[in-house]
């Protein structure tokens, strides 16, 4: 009889695990006139590790899109083979979002997308589901027509070797004019659809490019149901971002960094720094100013090594090649992965470029901060660490 009740027992917990499996699939289905992809290349943004896609069987604009993912993510639709919809320059293109499908992906989702790109240069079409893509359709029937002009007159600009002054001219307030109308558009649908998902991604997004302030994004966080979003990665990554704006601010006392992210697995504490200057150093392999500038930072380190120490912190993936690259690169000093949560250490400082530098006294105290790679970096940490 035991027997028998824990075979049921089993059989009950198999059953509900396949249940909470299916409960987390998605499938949406696409008819699309006008196109001919030879592949589609799927981009997931928020919680990306949770979210995966079968591979997609095309038919002309007739494919499936399904898989699994536990919470709402972001998914970016690129179709390879359509150049048409890439702003192309010389050999390369500009990456403009109009150059994508984008939708949220939730577990069970199922729903139809259906539209025509005849004669398009750009994806004009918006999914909806009767729920989250509906508002996140009414920012991007607005965003990417606006979107694409702008990349239009930037391509003119970059390749028509015929324009004159004049006309030059006229393009380049053209851009800036689409610019502030983007800008409009964005928080126009902010203000008026704080409570979304749609909202919570464009939040981080314009924090990422440096569109909008951290403090400006308050009013719009508070209207955020904090009991539905609360636990979604954009809502965390914007309230980490905005926290992390007043907590990593000149004059503010250094946030805690301990980690074993480390390339030998040995836990770090930039406490064991304390006495010293410090660099902290975001850069990612990936990132070409910030390879350009490691002989510099090397160098300025080499100079003045009885009073500063640099602690790189990489946005990489994969520990291995990044553990490969510090080698190559003989980056001798201190350097560590961001993670997630309070070791999410972009959002932890509110970084917004790559790279970000940032002087801490040897108190902890953090002293200065600065985007990109230039020489002038260098000669005002010597100002500082002279007096």
């Amino acid at each position: 009889m035991r027997k028998f009740y824990a075979l049921i027992a089993a059989i009950c917990l198999t059953s509900l695990s396949l249940l909470a499996q299916n409960e987390n699939n998605f499938e949406i289905k696409f008819n699309i006139s006008g196109v001919n992809p030879k592949s589609v290349y799927v981009t997931f943004f928020g919680e990306k590790e949770v979210a995966t896609n079968e591979p997609i069987v095309l038919n002309k604009g007739e494919f499936v899109f399904k898989g699994k993912t536990s919470v709402p993510v972001v998914a970016r639709l690129s179709f390879g083979g359509e150049d048409r919809f890439l702003k192309k320059v010389g050999n390369g293109y500009i990456p403009y979002k109009c150059a994508s499908l984008w939708m949220i992906v939730y577990p069970g989702a199922s729903f139809t997308v259906e539209g025509s790109l005849e004669g398009k240069d750009f994806i004009d079409i918006y999914p909806l589901d009767g729920g989250e893509n509906n508002t996140f359709a009414e920012l991007n029937k607005k965003m990417m027509p606006l979107t694409n002009s702008l990349g239009n007159s930037v391509v003119e600009l970059r390749v028509n070797t015929t324009l004159d002054d004049n006309q030059k001219k006229e393009l380049e307030k053209k851009g800036e004019e689409y610019n502030k109308e983007l800008e409009n558009v964005k928080r126009d649908f902010l203000a008026g659809y704080s409570n979304s998902l749609a909202a919570l991604w464009l939040m981080e997004d314009m924090l990422i490019r440096s569109e909008i302030k951290p403090e400006e994004l308050i009013p719009f966080m508070q209207k955020a149901d904090i009991k539905k979003y609360g636990s979604n990665y954009f809502y965390r990554a914007v309230k980490d971002r905005i926290d992390g704006s007043f907590a990593s601010a000149v004059g503010k006392q250094c946030p805690q960094i301990i980690t074993d992210a480390t390339p030998d697995g040995s836990t770090f504490n930039i406490e064991s720094m304390r006495g010293k200057y410090v660099i902290i150093d975001f850069w990612g392999t990936w990132c070409g100013p910030c390879v350009a500038g490691i002989p510099n930072m090397k160098a300025f380190q080499k100079k003045h090594a009885d009073k500063l120490n640099i602690l790189g912190i990489s946005n990489d993936r994969s520990m291995d090649l990044w553990k490969a690259f510090l080698v190559k690169h003989d980056m001798t000093y201190q350097n560590i992965l961001i993670g997630k949560g309070d070791k999410d250490y972009v959002s932890k400082f509110n970084v917004q470029g790559f790279p970000t530098k940032i002087l801490i006294s040897p108190e902890g105290k953090i002293l200065f901060r600065d985007s990109g790679e230039n020489e002038e970096f260098y000669s005002k940490i010597e100002e500082l660490i002279s007096k």
